[in-house]
């Protein structure tokens, strides 16, 4: 009897070392997982992955549907709820004449702002992303449009677009657009005829689940699930201290295999072989949690043929000039790019969890700091190692690694994001890529020449600067060349970086401020949105310092989504505050294209603006 269940148990062991095909496998859904996994499952409820798709309802929904009026591009629009049920009314300006009334079925989005989807036909058919988001930060509605790198000249239906094509496959678990109509497509397409397959493709879609749940990182659970049902095998798994292959563990792969988990989604990708695409249309990706993305997919990257012909620049306008990354939702190709994961096999989960640290970023408070990066920069762990690398104050921004190797250098999602490509703020490689450079993104008053003065006498760079991408002068202050002669990502990564307390004088930060408040003219409602926010932010700053101002008083009458009529009205109360404000600072710097009375040096201004002009470039984000 003995012997016997002593084979039983091995063979239970070697069973569960053996991994199933879970290509082959079902998703039983996250709440399966809860009566073995608690803890587990308590922490992912918290995140806001988990709310990523939500049906909408009254638990769900984040925006204020009170019938307040939305009025633009000619429409009027009425975001209006009863009893649990949510939608935009459309109604004609000139009349208020009832033009639709469209249900709200899905949100998508929980933490910086909620998007609405409806279905048409309700309940079966393709779901479309409506005209407004609720934007969390703000508090207030925001037009789509508005929400992406574009100037005001948009359609009003621009950004109205069809959620299944390309949304559902990274918001939501185990996604099968089960697309309608691809052979009708393919058809046309092959006569010559022009075709939009983002805005008409037809989908009957279907998810495993809502939102990004367990089995998106950990694979499908069917087998998992089957295999431990049984409380003896479950114990004999535990007490044998194997690892259980029903189920990946992402902790337990290899750098690689684990960073690959979130590259199936923080990665803008294609289908590895063209001819996956259909069946990516119809019953979603083929990839699962520890298989090898590589034989899958192909990241985006600048070379990376555009499936539009009307776009050939399409995903080349998605990087810096180097070949970093400029959008959210490339930090797998950053993180590849960098040395830390070449050589070091730096991963994801080396600095992020699923189940620890604040939601917004999963990054615990440990992780906040530089001890993930001391775990092989070790001569560093020590003040006085640490202050004589970055030469600054242990305690200030500019020790912290992430700020000199991860700058904030990617847009996505109303916001600025690090950079996940880490490298040295190298000058010359910011003057020749147009990017962002860690320095001038604290010392935004200072140029890209005077970064390399401080890196040749402090860390004895050896690099030689060469032209601007962007045509602006290299001794011109990095955040007046970035603002007026920068192109959309330029111009919103500066804008919010002139807005944050990173521990410099504010009297210094706020020699920025004749570029914020020329950006308040800005082409880009982005750029228009940002500058307005940081120029209350340093008044705040200003006034705690003992600066007194108006500043953000002034502020709170311009609204960045007006028209252009508007926005002129509201602009004499900051130039008054400002104009009070300026006999307070001392002189601008030499870097600074202003004379001493704060007025812009007409050379060095016109030269900025001309080269701002020049601008053609449109980034697509692909939200």
């Amino acid at each position: 009897m003995g012997l016997a269940l002593i084979w039983y148990g091995r063979g239970v062991l070697a069973d569960a070392s053996v991994a199933p095909d879970f290509a082959q496998l079902a998703f039983v859904g996250s709440d399966r997982c809860v009566d073995c996994h608690q803890d587990r499952h308590a922490s992912w409820q918290r995140t806001f992955h988990r709310t990523m798709t939500q049906q909408a309802d009254a638990h769900s929904v984040q925006g204020q549907f009170d019938g307040r009026a939305l009025e633009y591009g000619g429409v009027r629009v009425l975001p209006t709820s009863a009893e649990g049920q949510f939608w935009f009314e459309y109604r004609r300006l000139e009349d208020n004449q009832l033009l639709s009334r469209i249900p709200v079925i899905r949100t998508v989005g929980s933490h910086r702002y909620q998007q609405y989807l409806t279905q048409d036909p309700v309940g079966e058919g393709t779901y479309y992303r409506l005209h407004y988001l609720w934007h969390n930060q703000d508090q207030g509605w925001v037009r789509v449009n508005n929400a992406f790198l574009h100037g005001d000249d948009l359609p009003f239906d621009q950004m109205v677009s069809v959620w299944d094509h390309n949304c559902i496959f990274c918001h939501n678990t185990g996604p099968q657009p089960h697309i309608q109509n691809y052979a009708e497509l393919v058809a046309r397409a092959s006569r010559g005829e022009p075709v939009n397959a983002a805005n008409e493709a037809t989908y009957r879609s279907e998810v495993a689940e809502l939102g990004i749940g367990c089995e998106s990182c950990h694979g499908p659970g069917q087998a998992h699930l089957a295999a431990n049902q049984s409380a003896v095998r479950r114990w004999l798994v535990d007490l044998g201290g194997v690892a259980d292959a029903s189920i990946v563990n992402p902790a337990r792969l290899n750098a690689e295999r684990s960073t690959q988990i979130c590259g199936q989604c923080h990665a803008q990708r294609v289908p590895k072989d063209p001819q996956l695409l259909q069946r990516w249309l119809d019953t979603g990706p083929t990839y699962r949690a520890g298989m090898n993305l590589n034989e899958h997919v192909s990241p985006v990257w600048q070379w990376t043929p555009s499936p539009a012909r009307a776009e050939p620049d399409l995903y080349r306008n998605r990087f810096w000039a180097d070949g970093s990354p400029r959008l959210s939702a490339y930090e797998y190709q950053g993180l590849l790019q960098s040395k830390c994961y070449q050589q070091a096999q730096l991963s994801c989960i080396d600095c992020h969890s699923m189940h620890g640290g604040d939601p917004a970023g999963m990054i615990s408070q440990r992780n906040r700091g530089n001890a993930p990066c001391l775990q092989c920069h070790q001569p560093l762990a020590e003040p006085d190692g640490l202050v004589a690398h970055t030469r600054h104050p242990a305690e200030s921004e500019g020790s912290s690694c992430y700020a000199c190797h991860m700058p904030y250098a990617a847009y996505g999602v109303m916001t600025t994001h690090r950079s996940h490509h880490i490298e040295r703020p190298d000058p010359a490689i910011s003057a020749r890529a147009g990017k962002p450079n860690a320095c001038t993104n604290c010392h935004q008053d200072r140029s890209l020449q005077w970064v390399a003065v401080q890196l040749r006498e402090g860390w004895n760079w050896q690099g030689q600067l060469g032209a601007r991408l962007d045509g602006a002068a290299l001794d011109i202050a990095d955040g007046y060349a970035q603002m007026l002669a920068g192109d959309a990502a330029q111009k919103a990564i500066a804008a919010v970086e002139s807005g944050k307390d990173n521990g410099l004088d504010p009297r210094q930060r706020a020699q920025i401020l004749p570029a914020l408040l020329t950006l308040l003219d800005d082409h880009y409602p982005a750029s228009r949105r940002f500058a307005a926010q940081s120029i209350a932010a340093l008044g705040q700053q200003l006034q705690a310092a003992g600066v007194s101002n108006r500043l953000g008083e002034s502020i709170q009458s311009f609204d960045w989504q007006a028209d252009a009529e508007q926005r002129r009205a509201a602009r004499s109360a900051i130039e008054i505050a400002w104009n009070a404000l300026r006999s307070e600072l001392e002189a601008p710097g030499a870097d600074l294209p202003l004379n001493a009375s704060w007025q812009p040096d007409p050379e060095r201004w016109a030269a900025l603006l001309r080269a701002g002009a020049s601008q053609s470039r449109q980034i697509s984000i692909g939200e």
